[in-house]
């Protein structure tokens, strides 16, 4: 567990602060979320296949698809999971007074 201390002058000035920045930082995470689904989305249409059967395939090196759609599909999908892991650091912030 980590824990960091902030000291202001202006005492419980900073907590609001605190946690507005919080909320922002989670609100700009979850709409770019939104947006790499989006992406996701429009390869998973594209060449009507899950995003999970894709990474299977191209892993296993089954798939035919162009190599900058599948650069493009995979960063994609290690964005999304880079994002939904800050989210979840943030979601699990507790503010202490």
């Amino acid at each position: 567990m980590s824990e960091v201390i902030l000291k202001s002058p202006r005492g419980g000035a900073i907590k609001p602060l605190i946690i507005a920045a919080l909320e922002a930082e989670k609100n700009e995470i979850l709409t770019a979320i939104l947006k790499t689904k989006e992406n996701l989305a429009a390869f998973e249409k594209k060449y009507n296949l899950s995003t999970n059967d894709f990474i299977k395939k191209i892993t296993q090196k089954k798939l035919q698809i162009s190599e900058m759609d599948a650069i493009e599909w995979s960063g994609e999908y290690e964005t999304l999971k880079k994002l939904q892991e800050r989210l979840s650091l943030l979601q699990e912030i507790q503010i202490c007074t």
